[in-house]
């Protein structure tokens, strides 16, 4: 069950990454700050979010050329 869990937290994570890629690095910046987690805590969702961010910006960029 805890398994379970688990997954269903990390699902949720990386799914808000993905829609809100700037609110995750400002959290993980925040709690980094705050020494509530490790300097290489979190760093694939870290990633995640750079990930997204860059493809929101290629996508705008596209957007613009048509």
């Amino acid at each position: 069950m805890l398994g379970s869990y688990r997954k269903r937290i990390a699902a949720m994570a990386i799914q808000l990454a993905k829609d809100d890629p700037q609110l995750v690095k400002e959290v993980i910046a925040r709690l980094r700050k705050s020494g509530d987690i490790e300097a290489d805590d979190l760093v694939y969702l870290d990633r995640i979010a750079d990930r997204w961010i860059r493809i929101a910006q290629e996508n705008q960029v596209q957007g613009q050329r048509r």
